[in-house]
């Protein structure tokens, strides 16, 4: 039972499975994504001072601020999805999460790390439909763009 288990783990950690699938992208397409919230009171520190007055929706989306200029979200498996992520950009400035495949595959071959969306969080939390896509910061919203990536068109 203990091999069984290890075996399990070993399984899911090569080859995590978010349980949804999103086909790839066919068309441009573009929208804006709101990341405020309104709260209910003030938001404190434990020195006390306000990070974010309550009913202030638009102070979240001040507090959000990715640390990379944009978050690339592919399916692992498919070739021109990672080519196309790994042309964006640096680990400095691009961020590529897999909703699909093997994220320490990936890493192991391209030399690079490879985040996946665990329980597809990121694709429900931004309402992402077809893959590529790709999330930039556009103060104070977000920008979400599905690019084709060409194989997926006859």
């Amino acid at each position: 039972m203990e091999r069984a288990m290890q075996e399990r783990t070993r399984a899911y950690v090569e080859r995590p499975d978010t349980g949804s699938e999103l086909p790839p992208a066919e068309e441009y397409r573009a929208f804006e994504f709101d990341p405020s919230i309104t709260l209910n009171q003030d938001l404190a520190d434990q020195s006390g001072p306000r990070l974010c007055p309550g009913r202030d929706g638009r102070q979240s989306a001040r507090l959000f601020r990715l640390r990379q200029t944009h978050i690339v979200v592919i399916d692992g498996d498919a070739e021109d999805q990672v080519r196309f992520a790994l042309a964006e950009g640096d680990e400095l400035d691009t961020l590529i999460v897999i909703a699909k495949g093997s994220p320490l595959a990936l890493g192991r071959a391209h030399g690079r790390r490879f985040w996946f969306d665990q329980d597809a969080v990121m694709v429900s939390r931004f309402g992402l439909e077809r893959l590529p896509s790709v999330i930039k910061r556009a103060d104070p919203i977000l920008l979400i763009e599905e690019i084709p990536t060409g194989e997926a068109q006859p």
